[in-house]
């Protein structure tokens, strides 16, 4: 972070805004990561993952027109589509094997890089040009990486770039929240909108550790869905991906204890979070298997567990209501359920719409 953010005093608006940020950029490296696996792998309609891909672009520009203008919005929305043109642009040159043109759409791809840079610094001074330039090259080169890897189906290195990418979306989150902070709190804007003075605000490290317990659903929705795809159609190693997803519940119940301490219901409330991924994991294998007594069996137990977890979550914290997260839990429930079906019914264009529910739920 640099220093104009106050870390032993963020705010709840600052909060709100490096969320926002940090969001936009995983939602957007995992919707390009559904485009790639759609391209390379048949899993899906390629043209439905790509409007999806789009449309991440035209809300982020959206976001923009809060602190700028409408033009500034459109333009950045048009960059960042650009960008997302020029990967399919790339992947269909790499599938016909046309290297020379392969390596023009690259070139394209990083003077798009220096475009955006350019123009974020040219409507906000503190946004640093190089600064961005670094990172969208980055973010290009590890795509491109990620992409090269599914072409060749090695998914040793899979988990490894996907981390490195969402990783690089949080930074990318925290260095725009601190411009657009450093630019509204400037007098360049009307500060009749800025916190009051005394408005309750937490350590930056506080605040960290409240995303990564937010994110915890965001985590789990996606890695359950790298299992579903590594156990239907063998995109990944499904030993690692199940590994993957355990750390997701071992990390989640870490940060929880920085909070409560070691208590009685985060130990019950990690038991069922295994018993979660272990049910589910089960569950796809007797689908995959046609076994209905089996699914019918498993599918009680998942509600069950639900309701295990509600309870759980409630004795830990007396402001997590019992009801309201049986509700929140049978709803993600429900459109697991879904998902897993339609990987097994090659459904994906009602797919891609439950995966998208589940991360707005998540």
């Amino acid at each position: 972070m640099k220093s104009n953010f106050n870390e032993q005093c963020i705010t709840l608006s600052q909060i709100r805004l490096i969320t926002n940020m940090r969001i936009f950029w995983r939602r957007l490296t995992i919707w390009t990561r559904i485009y790639i696996i759609s391209r390379y792998l048949g899993i899906g309609t390629a043209e439905v993952a790509f409007e999806r891909l789009y449309l991440e672009n035209l809300d982020f520009g959206d976001m923009l027109r809060i602190h700028f203008s409408r033009s500034v919005s459109d333009m950045y929305s048009q960059l960042l589509n650009q960008f997302s043109i020029g990967l399919r642009e790339l992947i269909t040159a790499l599938l016909q094997e046309d290297i020379n043109t392969a390596r023009q759409i690259i070139d394209q791809m990083l003077q798009n890089a220096d475009q955006r840079a350019a123009f974020l610094a040219s409507i906000n001074p503190y946004f640093n040009e190089t600064e961005w330039r670094n990172l969208l090259v980055t973010y290009l080169q590890d795509t491109v990486q990620e992409a090269n890897l599914f072409a060749a189906q090695d998914y040793r290195m899979d988990i490894e770039y996907f981390d490195r990418l969402m990783d690089l979306s949080n930074t990318m989150g925290d260095v725009f929240a601190q411009a657009l902070y450093d630019y509204i709190t400037s007098g360049a804007l009307n500060t009749d909108s800025l916190p009051p003075e005394g408005q309750m605000c937490v350590t930056y490290e506080e605040m960290n550790l409240i995303y990564d317990i937010r994110m915890f659903w965001f985590d789990l929705v996606n890695w359950v869905r790298a299992l579903m795809l590594s156990k239907y159609i063998d995109v990944g190693n499904e030993d690692e991906v199940y590994a993957r997803l355990q750390q997701v519940m071992d990390d989640f119940i870490r940060n929880l204890r920085q909070f409560f301490g070691e208590t009685p219901g985060l130990n019950t409330l990690q038991q069922d979070l295994n018993a979660y991924i272990g049910l589910i994991d089960s569950l796809i294998t007797a689908q995959i298997a046609g076994n209905t007594e089996e699914i019918d069996r498993i599918t009680r137990l998942l509600y069950q567990n639900a309701d295990d977890m509600a309870a759980s979550i409630s004795s830990i914290n007396p402001f997590w209501d019992q009801d309201e997260w049986r509700t929140i839990l049978n709803n993600l429930l429900r459109s697991t359920l879904d998902e897993s079906t339609t990987f097994l019914t090659e459904d994906y264009a009602r797919n891609l719409d439950i995966f998208s529910s589940l991360m707005y739920q998540a």
